[in-house]
């Protein structure tokens, strides 16, 4: 392994940073797309003052997230989902567009109404994304 100068080493974590991680096995994002749970996932949620507190049910795996807003929260149950399958961060952002999980608009106008303040809904596999 060459030995990099500081400012080699600075450009290599510059570079990283905004190119991202080139060299990312698929057969290692196939394994962990297929770690993750493809049904059998549901929501249940209610406004707690500013924040939409929300309990995530996979099979017999309880989960709770918590967010300020619909689309915060549906990040918060992605990122909850990927953190309880044990997904590195760095392979997530390569299964996003393969992999995100989202209400129907139905449910997704339930959470952004202020006037709505509980639901349960099961997430799906978002079908644009997939």
């Amino acid at each position: 392994m060459p030995v990099l100068s500081p400012i080699q080493y600075r450009l290599s974590l510059l570079k990283e940073t905004l190119f991202g991680d080139r060299e990312v096995p698929y057969e290692v994002l196939v394994c962990y797309q297929d770690k993750l749970p493809s049904a059998n996932i549901q929501v249940s949620w209610k406004r707690e003052g500013d924040y939409i507190v929300g309990t995530i049910s996979i099979d017999d795996e309880v989960y709770v997230t918590q967010a300020r807003s619909a689309q915060e929260f549906v990040e918060m149950v992605n990122d909850t989902i990927y953190a309880a399958y044990e997904v590195p961060q760095k392979y997530i952002r390569h299964l996003g567009g393969n992999y995100r999980l989202m209400p129907s608009k139905e449910e997704f106008e339930k959470l952004n109404n202020l006037a709505a303040q509980e639901s349960t809904f099961n997430f799906e596999k978002s079908k644009a994304l997939a």
